[in-house]
């Protein structure tokens, strides 16, 4: 079954404010899809996604992007936001897309496509690529680690508490480790030509302040929120004065590094 989550208003600017793009991850795909066609591909479809800031990353490689999401609210900020001509964006649920068969250069999930129903999503992401087109999933373990010079033990120890105080309210469906899910869709893709790619490192360097929003975004936090809106507020103003502490500074907006271990499957239609 599908799943839907992030789509109130305020969760949704929050998404869009600290949310982590894996810019990185890019260039790989498109090396794995292989010469363009007149240096530039046809039409990339990015499914799941949200405020648009990886679809917008696919901008310079396609004469078409198009963003494709089941919640309007992501999808007004998307648009809000976009600044590239050639990137447009549609609601639609991920298992029944908006296109012809064998219409699509590239369908993509950045962080996504663990909230579809993944057997279905699989049939549509065949049907809709084109002969020689590919399927490119990404996605990040729930490995979260800080650095900070000489406190990067005491800092990566106060994020791990972080995480294991949001362990109970994790969905069930992800179970305890997220790849999982990703690479029973590598085994169920039925294209030969495919590749699993794990453990890749992105490091970000963000505020104390950024990296509590970013938590914040997580559904655990969000479902720890709902419940007892009291209680979550407590967790994060004390991790934020641990942070403090440990850093020995007093402002919030003093930096740190998050890093953080992506895994990505791509696969090419026959």
């Amino acid at each position: 079954m599908a799943f839907r989550f992030f789509e109130e208003s305020a969760h949704v600017a929050a998404y869009l404010q600290y949310r982590v793009t894996p810019h990185e991850l890019i260039n790989k795909i498109i090396d794995f899809m292989g010469p363009k066609l007149q240096n530039k591909f046809n039409l990339a479809v990015d499914v799941g996604c949200g405020n648009g800031k990886g679809t917008v990353l696919l901008a310079p490689y396609f004469n078409q992007v198009v963003g494709t999401d089941i919640s309007p609210a992501q999808l007004g900020l998307a648009r809000a936001n976009s600044i590239r001509q050639n990137v447009s964006y549609r609601q639609s649920p991920a298992e029944q897309l908006p296109f012809e068969s064998s219409q699509v250069d590239l369908v993509t999930a950045m962080t996504a496509a663990h909230w579809f129903d993944r057997p279905r999503f699989l049939k549509e992401s065949e049907r809709v690529l084109k002969p020689n087109g590919c399927l490119a999933l990404l996605s990040n373990m729930k490995y979260r680690a800080l650095e900070y010079g000489d406190a990067t033990s005491a800092v990566n120890d106060i994020c791990q508490e972080f995480l294991a105080a949001l362990l109970p309210f994790n969905e069930p469906h992800m179970g305890s480790c997220p790849s999982k899910i990703y690479f029973d869709m590598f085994e169920a893709c039925p294209f030969p030509d495919k590749q699993w790619n794990t453990c890749q490192n992105i490091s970000r360097k963000m505020t104390i302040n950024h990296f509590i929003g970013l938590v914040e975004t997580y559904s655990s936090y969000q479902k720890l929120k709902s419940e007892d809106a009291t209680k979550a507020k407590r967790l994060s103003d004390d991790i934020r004065n641990k942070l403090l502490a440990a850093m020995q500074v007093s402002s919030p907006d003093t930096e740190l590094t998050l890093v953080m271990k992506y895994f990505y499957m791509l696969a090419r239609k026959p």
